[in-house]
């Protein structure tokens, strides 16, 4: 495989990561103050409950015959009944979106086959590991919201 072979599948994943710092500003509360800034980094929520911390979209590239052919894109969020785990998850946030990144990445590299549908609860199990390894302890659940495919 060459170098450009694989430049496209790279800028693809360098542009999907960096989208979310060139998005909009967060909107205003009336006070001349934005959103707050822990607000301002979550991810759209799927349900109201106070013990739910919504993530950022996270992707991964998936690839067929060496060319880029789609991006795989889930929306999650976790949910931690213990105040003192949510506090150290929130706080771990750049930790634990690497680890779902990366594995993401395994899925779509080795189990994933391109044309198939994507396996949720495959996914879901891979994420709810990387979860309990960074944290370090039980009692964060993942929950999957939306897994698509997004065709090149």
């Amino acid at each position: 495989m060459t170098i450009r072979q694989l430049l496209p599948a790279a800028l693809a994943l360098i542009l999907a990561e960096a989208a979310p710092a060139f998005a909009s500003p967060p909107p205003s509360d009336g006070d001349g103050h934005g959103a707050a800034p822990q607000q301002a980094q979550r991810g759209r929520s799927i349900t109201s409950s106070p013990d739910f911390v919504p993530l950022a979209p996270l992707t991964a590239t998936l690839q067929a015959d060496y060319r880029l052919r789609g991006i795989l894109q889930i929306e999650a969020g976790l949910e931690i009944p213990d105040r003192r785990l949510r506090a150290r998850a929130e706080e771990m946030m750049p930790r634990l979106r690497n680890a779902y990144v990366t594995q993401l990445s395994i899925y779509a590299g080795a189990n994933y086959r391109y044309g198939e549908m994507p396996d949720a609860d495959r996914i879901s199990a891979m994420l709810q590991q990387a979860t309990d390894d960074i944290l370090g302890q039980e009692g964060a659940q993942i929950l999957l919201g939306m897994v698509v495919i997004h065709e090149r």
